[in-house]
């Protein structure tokens, strides 16, 4: 391989490199968010909601407390408001990586029907 053909390979394969590396690049904060569980959580909330007799509620269990409203902060962290097993108030934050909950249904605890309610 004659020296200006040896230059174009390496031009290449350096300019390659560079389009690997910037991809990286925009694909890593989309690959460290908690875009796809909020979306995961928000859609079986729904889903059970739509299926589950109307004098239940609809809400998700995590970290020990029943959840009645989840917030995400953008890229990575959930806020969970409800209250805990002896029914008092509380908060627990968690990076999503934390995170294992579930979502059930269960009787009515008052007049109205309760459905974890979700904000970013």
């Amino acid at each position: 391989m004659d020296p200006l053909q040896q230059f174009a390979a390496i031009q290449d394969a350096r300019i390659r490199r560079e389009a690997e590396l910037y991809s990286a690049q925009v694909a890593m904060p989309h690959l460290l968010s908690a875009d796809a569980t909020f979306s995961a959580l928000h859609d079986a909330v729904e889903e059970l909601s739509r299926s589950a007799p109307a004098d239940h509620d609809v809400l998700i269990h995590a970290f020990g407390i029943t959840v009645t409203d989840v917030r995400y902060i953008v890229p990575h962290t959930f806020v969970f408001r409800g209250f805990d097993e002896s029914g008092n108030h509380t908060f627990v934050t968690c990076h999503f990586t934390q995170l294992v909950a579930r979502v059930s249904y269960l009787p009515k605890r008052g007049q109205s029907r309760i459905i974890t309610g979700f904000s970013t």
